[in-house]
């Protein structure tokens, strides 16, 4: 019984050390931050961020188990929104955002990576998806 409790109290040591969640930091030779955000069993959740060699903002967005999901934010390398896109397990899969001068210019749906629809207009994205406006 004695060597079972033992047993089982390493293990639990072991999965909680290993398995634990952590905010990690990485940076370029140059000293500026590269990445940020949260690892957990070696893979990247949650929110992360991403940043140019100067430390202007890239692009940030979702994690789970390694792979993109959710909206994701890019910028361009002044720093200004460039797009807002939908990500599933890694692919492009539902609207993207397309901005310049943060300004609405055109959207597009993608379904796995494949572009299935543009909109060359707010007007015209706000009549295709009522629904979204409710």
């Amino acid at each position: 019984m004695n060597k079972l409790v033992i047993v089982c109290f390493f293990f639990l040591i072991v999965s909680f050390a290993f398995g634990q969640k952590k905010y990690i930091k990485n940076y370029y030779n140059n000293g500026k931050l590269k990445e940020e955000g949260w690892i957990e069993n070696n893979k990247k959740v949650d929110y992360w961020f991403f940043y140019y060699t100067d430390g202007t903002k890239k692009e940030e967005g979702h994690f789970e188990d390694d792979q993109k999901i959710k909206w994701w934010i890019f910028y361009n390398d002044n720093g200004k929104v460039i797009k807002k896109s939908e990500f599933e397990n890694n692919k492009l899969n539902g609207f993207t955002i397309i901005y310049k001068k943060n300004k609405i210019i055109r959207a597009e749906e993608y379904f796995m990576n494949k572009k299935t629809n543009q909109w060359e207009s707010v007007a015209a994205f706000k009549k295709d998806n009522p629904f979204l406006f409710l």
